[in-house]
């Protein structure tokens, strides 16, 4: 049989319906065992199927492909500038506004593509940020082949000279089985992640609300602005409408002017012309 194009079929793979990943992926693995590639073959094999917050990202990724790449750059950016011992705080504030703009619009927008976006927001703006942030992972988001949640990454500090790189984790599962009750010490500390895990979440949302309130004030201002633009057109139109009516006021009262005089005038010369006909009359009798 031809060779198999893996990187095409990955593309087509990724690309396919929830339903359909599965057969879509085993039928790859035979294909490349057939090829006699059978390590490939293994890694195809362990790929999961991506959540519908992932499969979201992974759909975003190659619908908006130019934003993603941006949000990528943007985090390379901020990641260069933390390097330097004397950053450019207010270059560090903007670029970190910029990405947090670019990253809820994305957000958004993956969001709406699923069935319950309210359920699936927070696990795709984390996995958007961790991914993007990630040396190993920003290649795969960028694919649009990402396979499991992330945990939202450690956000940009201002003046954190020694701020490590931010990695991304995967989200744990909550299917863990355990045959015994672990140390007292081992459940607080699940209990401070499950914490901090709900602490971000909560931070990410309110994040978002901010955006959300934001966009609205500076419609709003926008609007505003406009109602004022318009106001003021609308001023001065009625300014010109009340200087054209003085000016057609004025106009009247010179023809009503003009019109008593002409009366006056075609009296006085019916008058003489009744007086020069008796007259005539007179000196023909």
């Amino acid at each position: 049989m031809a060779d198999v194009d893996l990187e095409a079929r990955l593309d087509e793979l990724f690309a396919s319906d929830a339903k359909d990943f599965t057969p879509t992926r085993d039928a790859l693995v035979r294909d490349l065992k057939t090829a006699d590639r059978a390590d490939e073959a293994a890694e195809v094999k362990a790929l999961r199927k991506p959540t519908v917050a992932v499969a979201a990202v992974n759909r975003t990724a190659r619908e908006r492909a130019a934003q993603v790449a941006d949000l990528v750059e943007l985090g390379e950016e901020l990641a260069a500038l933390q390097v330097d011992k004397k950053p450019d705080r207010d270059e560090l504030r903007d670029l970190t506004r910029q990405r947090r703009t670019l990253l809820h619009q994305l957000t958004e927008f993956a969001a709406g593509s699923t069935e319950r976006p309210d359920g699936a927001r927070s696990a795709i703006a984390a996995t958007l940020d961790a991914a993007s942030l990630d040396d190993e992972l920003r290649g795969e988001l960028q694919r649009g082949r990402l396979t499991q949640e992330l945990s939202p990454a450690a956000r940009f500090v201002l003046g954190d000279d020694d701020a490590p790189a931010p990695r991304a984790t995967p989200r744990r599962s909550t299917r863990t089985k355990s045959t015994s009750p672990p140390p007292r010490d081992e459940l607080a500390a699940r209990r401070a992640r499950a914490e901090l895990e709900a602490a971000r979440e909560r931070a990410e949302e309110a994040e978002e609300a901010v955006n959300e309130l934001t966009e609205a004030a500076t419609d709003a201002s926008e609007a505003l602005e406009g109602a004022h633009r318009h106001i003021a057109d609308l001023e001065a139109a009625l300014a010109d409408a009340r200087a054209e009516l003085a000016d057609l006021k004025r106009a009247e009262r010179d023809a009503q002017r003009a019109e008593r005089r002409a009366r006056t005038e075609q009296e006085r010369v019916t008058a003489a012309l009744h007086a020069a006909e008796r007259n005539a009359e007179e000196a023909d009798g």
